[in-house]
């Protein structure tokens, strides 16, 4: 069985709506409200079998990482195997459930941790293509990932709240032995933070408290598990930061804290493990 997660946060009509375009495709659905308030009225306009759908509010910011461990552990006891996890704004470019499908079947006895789809964004020269890869790491939005190994990685690590979730999993299974499979034909439009242009270089840009939650988990990827990929990313915003934004100082504020804090968990999780 495959069932999906997906996590809202002060959702907007049109992503209710979005949930449509694949409900019908899976066993079981779960929506995690990340939202201050319930959003229960508009997520009853979805047309599905009401008895196949499950809508859990907190009313508080749980966290992505944390939402998504909610979500799957639901899955589980309903006795789904695999789950298809989604941003709220993803967009399907192909139908995913079928590529997957076909891919559980192609892998059957490979120790796969995650099928991911192909992401197509503004500064993305990605394209679909026939067949598979075996990649390091992708963005979280249409993974199917296999409970089963899931639960045995004791999921997303929660320290890391939003930003990085991804690239820790797959760093993980890879340092666990498990495989990171990106499937050709599963295709999602993402919708990255806003895109700027500098004589014709496209990049992007978000918030100083988005910048300082990347960082922390830049330096906890790089140093946790000896990934120059991650540290390559992490010298690749300060260059943006000094060489494009305008409003330099509390980006960089914010990317000093978050180093700080990057290496103060890495620290705590050195000092667990003894």
């Amino acid at each position: 069985m495959i069932g999906s997660v997906v996590v809202l946060y002060n959702p907007t009509k049109d992503e209710i709506e979005n949930i449509n375009t694949y409900l019908s495709s899976v066993d079981y659905a779960v929506i995690v409200d990340n939202s201050t308030h319930s959003n229960e009225k508009l997520v009853e306009t979805l047309v599905y079998d009401k008895n196949k759908i499950q809508y859990v509010s907190k009313q508080v910011n749980l966290g992505l990482c944390k939402a998504l461990n909610i979500g799957v552990d639901i899955l589980k006891e309903k006795g789904c195997e695999w789950a298809l996890l989604f941003d709220a704004d993803s967009k399907l470019g192909s139908d995913i459930v079928t590529v997957y499908k076909k891919a559980i079947e192609d892998h059957k006895g490979k120790p796969v941790a995650l099928f991911a789809p192909v992401h197509l964004f503004d500064r993305s020269n990605a394209a679909p293509y026939q067949g598979y890869k075996n990649i390091d790491w992708s963005m979280t939005s249409g993974w199917l990932i296999n409970i089963e190994i899931f639960k045995k990685q004791n999921g997303f690590f929660e320290e890391l709240f939003v930003d990085g979730l991804d690239m820790d999993y797959c760093f993980k299974s890879h340092e666990n032995g498990y495989l990171v499979v990106e499937c050709g034909e599963a295709v999602i439009n993402h919708h990255p933070a806003e895109t700027k242009s500098f004589l014709g270089f496209k990049y992007g840009i978000a918030s100083p408290y988005r910048y300082y939650m990347q960082a922390r988990q830049l330096i906890w990827c790089w140093k946790r598990y000896k990934k120059p990929k991650a540290f390559c990313i992490y010298l690749y915003k300060w260059i943006k930061i000094l060489l494009f934004f305008s409003t330099k100082r509390e980006y960089i504020s914010n990317m000093v804290r978050g180093t700080k804090e990057g290496n103060t968990l890495l620290r705590s999780h050195y000092a667990n493990v003894e």
